[in-house]
């Protein structure tokens, strides 16, 4: 299995923590061995180039930002990531 960086970046926002919450469970699901971090830097928000927040990466490739994915967009996400 690849060794991936899952982030959800944001600014402490309650919406921020939903998403790290979600991320982290769906995460957890398909191995317990993946770390998701939450990351409250606006600069690291900005390098990755997100307009806003809350953002989802993946290898610090945006997956989505100013939104909330659903479990099964999370999912598709770190598996396409895995194979």
């Amino acid at each position: 299995m690849n060794k991936i960086n899952i982030k959800v970046l944001g600014s402490g926002c309650p919406t921020c923590k939903t998403l790290y919450d979600k991320v982290s469970e769906v995460a957890k699901e398909i191995d317990s061995s993946l770390e998701v971090l939450y990351v409250d830097d606006i600069t690291e928000i900005i390098k990755l180039g997100a307009m806003s927040s809350p953002v989802f990466a993946i290898n610090d490739e945006i997956i989505t930002a100013g939104a909330i994915p659903d479990k099964e967009e999370i999912k598709q996400a770190i598996q396409s990531y895995l194979s």
